[in-house]
């Protein structure tokens, strides 16, 4: 209703229609009518704007949503962003996608294109879930962020685009650190072997891949094969020597 009433003083203040008639109107749109009676396309446009500051998400929703039904605007691009970002804000990620995703389908060479680029990156972020879930959502946003950080390469936007992709690259080399040391912990050692290799090889970045090897030397003691110990230590001293592991390991695993 605070949005409603926004709308009632814009019309009241243009038009001078007598209160009856305003009253008549704030009572069709609680009941169904127009949602925004007597405003114009550039108005409402306005009233999104200002309910997006406020975070009034779903009002702002709203309010784009109307600007993309009329016709007669000519900053469409920009009215899809905002209905893109309102949906962010108000935590619906995947309908943020979408219209992220529209705005780029629709409109690829326009400057807000870019934004949108972003958007489905940062969209598929927040739709990833915990290391112990199903980490779907995770590959999406490694994939896409990591695309749009080759795109916009030396920009604010691909700097960021890396930032959430290499946030990913973490999330899913824990996920695998983590099934592997569920594994070591119950001594079913080839599996807990093959998950730590696994996070080495395919996410050696990662913060987790210097504990990989770490845990990885552990198994390969708990079965006594010397020689892969030996190896799997110079690995880890020599790919990550600066890293917390290697520094454990130097100090006789203390």
């Amino acid at each position: 209703m605070e949005f409603l009433s926004k709308i009632m003083k814009s019309v009241l203040s243009r038009s001078g229609y007598p209160l009856v008639l305003i009253v008549g109107l704030s009572i069709s749109a609680c009941g169904g009518g127009l949602p925004f009676p007597g405003l114009t396309v550039e108005e409402v446009y306005n009233l999104g704007v200002g309910a997006l500051e406020e975070e009034n998400w779903g009002d702002a929703a709203r309010a784009f949503e109307e600007v993309l039904l009329s016709t007669g605007f000519d900053r469409m691009p920009e009215a899809r962003l905002q209905l893109a970002e309102a949906h962010f804000g108000g935590g619906r990620y995947i309908a943020a996608r979408t219209e992220y995703q529209r705005l780029i389908d629709r409109w690829p060479a326009d400057t807000t294109a870019v934004h949108a680029a972003l958007g489905v990156c940062r969209s598929l972020k927040e739709l990833s879930p915990i290391p112990q879930r199903d980490q779907t959502f995770t590959r999406q946003a490694e994939i896409t962020c990591g695309q749009v950080a080759a795109q916009f390469a030396g920009t604010v936007i691909g700097l960021r685009a890396s930032e959430l992709s290499d946030e990913m690259v973490n999330r899913l080399a824990e996920r695998d650190y983590n099934t592997g040391s569920h594994y070591l912990k119950r001594g079913l050692i080839d599996s807990a072997l093959l998950y730590y290799e696994q996070v080495v090889e395919l996410f050696p970045d990662s913060e987790w891949a210097p504990w990989a090897l770490y845990r990885m030397i552990e198994a390969f003691e708990m079965i006594g094969y010397v020689r892969d110990v030996e190896t799997t230590q110079e690995l880890l001293l020599g790919s990550y020597p600066e890293s917390e592991p290697a520094q454990m390991l130097e100090n006789g695993g203390q």
